[in-house]
């Protein structure tokens, strides 16, 4: 059906199903940054951390909005990581969260739980 339906799911909260629309377009159209940043925003929702990394590494090599988005995804992927203890994933998702936008460390160095982490 397509990225208008996957959209619409998305709204509706509906992350599972907007997902697997977005899985049935066309790989052309599955690159598109509008694409794949709906696919990092439904991986973040339901947890589909390795599928989301995918998404976030096409889109750090894209525009500022995109590069943001990944650098999003890797902090958050990084505190799920730390709150399950897997420490050093976690560390290295914070750290390609930096990396992706530099400027994401100032966010990361004012979250406490995140700089007790990785001290």
């Amino acid at each position: 059906m397509g990225f208008a339906v996957a959209e619409g799911y998305s709204e509706l909260g509906l992350w599972p199903e907007a997902l697997e629309e977005l899985g049935s377009l066309a790989a052309e159209l599955r690159a598109l940054p509008p694409v794949l940043r709906l696919e990092l925003r439904c991986c973040v929702q339901i947890g589909a951390w390795e599928q989301g990394r995918l998404a976030a590494r096409q889109l750090r090599s894209l525009g500022t909005i995109d590069k943001m988005m990944a650098a999003g995804f890797y902090a958050t992927l990084g505190r799920d990581l730390l709150k399950r203890g897997h420490m050093e994933e976690g560390k290295e998702a914070l750290r390609e969260a930096i990396e992706t936008w530099p400027s994401c460390k100032d966010v990361v160095l004012r979250d406490p739980s995140l700089v007790a982490a990785i001290l």
